[in-house]
């Protein structure tokens, strides 16, 4: 026979089981939003790693927006600072409502092979798959400034913070590949480009006085890259000339080729590969006419353009593209000998071609800033 005191026992046990219980279950549901809080964290710290890494990125070569328009390359001072202080500014990468205040930046190659992995670090001598890179770590996890994940119903089950991290890596390179819409249609040939790139520093060879070339009527201006001439090969030697491209297309039409002027290639090129631009016949002076319209002298749209180089283009017909140079298109002229009038470039504010991608020779162009961690 149960007395009425064993009964409230019972009751008191029970009441006490249900609270722990319920104290249990709020502590593993607070813990479910508390986890689902951390990967927000995670997420909005992973995009502030990434903006840093690719505005680091940007500025490991000379660009005027770096201000390291005469600095060694890679610049990896500029670089670091630039990734530093974009990733705690002010104006962008927030986190659980506050700004980033500690980063770690560091700089050196990524070897694209994945051979070895990581980040390599400075001082190192690269090799031909190693590329420049910015890396960034931003920590929330307690051992500085940014402080740690808040929780808030994990607190009952004496969870007070959680950990999160991340980490990116932004590379830059010569382009391998271009695709479409980021390549002028004028094929120079490689022993041209030679004559006015010096492949050692990977920067243009610069005047060293004011004289004319010999067959130029231009002044050079001293300690500037050198203006040159891109002349028909159907008038020029090999080594002073170019011709007009319609990429992909066997096509030898000057409308069609005139159109390709602003629009560019159709489809992507890729270093090497068969069976590469069609180089077309014929001297076709509406084309230098067209350049010159769009150059610098003219309305400035083809003044800064990325154009595809091969061996000879005196051969009609296709060639496989071994470099992407940067040119700064300044003039055109036609007529019984007609040219285009340029220089050479690396600075990054330029020639960052769209839609490049991966690596190939140093003539100038770069593909954009891209995480490759």
């Amino acid at each position: 026979m149960r007395t009425n005191g064993s009964r409230k026992k019972q009751e008191g046990a029970v009441a006490i089981t249900v609270a722990v219980c319920m104290v249990m279950l709020l502590g593993f549901a607070g813990l479910a939003i508390d986890i689902g809080n951390l990967l927000v964290a995670r997420n909005q710290l992973q995009n502030a790693a990434d903006a840093a890494a690719m505005a680091g990125a940007g500025c490991l070569i000379r660009r005027t927006a770096c201000s390291n328009t005469t600095a060694t390359q890679p610049d990896w001072t500029t670089a670091k600072a630039k990734a530093s202080s974009f990733s705690t500014s002010t104006s962008t990468n927030q986190v659980q409502g506050a700004y980033v205040s500690v980063s770690t930046v560091s700089t050196g190659y990524w070897n694209v092979t994945g051979t070895p992995s990581g980040l390599e670090a400075l001082p190192f001598a690269p090799g031909p798959n190693d590329l420049p890179a910015v890396q960034v770590i931003i920590r929330k996890d307690g051992t500085n400034s940014n402080g740690a994940v808040r929780t808030f119903l994990s607190q009952v089950l004496g969870v007070q913070a959680l950990k999160a991290s991340a980490v990116a890596t932004a590379v830059l390179s010569q382009p391998g590949s271009v695709g479409p819409g980021g390549l002028f249609p004028l094929a120079m040939s490689k022993c041209l480009f030679d004559n006015y790139w010096d492949s050692t520093t990977n920067s243009p060879k610069l005047s060293p006085n004011n004289n004319t070339l010999p067959g130029t009527s231009i002044s050079q201006q001293t300690g500037q890259p050198y203006f040159f001439q891109i002349g028909s090969s159907y008038h020029y030697g090999t080594c002073d000339s170019g011709q007009w491209t319609t990429f992909n297309q066997d096509n030898n039409s000057a409308s069609y080729a005139r159109s390709l002027l602003t629009s560019g290639n159709t489809t992507t090129f890729v270093i090497g590969a068969s069976p590469g631009t069609w180089i077309q016949t014929g001297t076709e002076n509406t084309l230098f006419n067209g350049t010159a319209a769009c150059s610098a002298a003219g309305d400035g749209t083809c003044a800064w353009v990325t154009a595809p180089v091969v061996d000879t283009p005196s051969t009609s017909g296709f060639q496989p593209v071994v470099a992407f140079a940067c040119l700064h298109v300044l003039n055109a002229k036609n007529g019984s000998l007609p040219y285009v009038l340029v220089q050479m470039s690396n600075d990054m504010s330029h020639c960052e071609t769209p839609n490049a991608g991966g690596f190939g020779t140093g003539y100038g162009a770069y593909t954009p800033p891209r995480l490759v961690q």
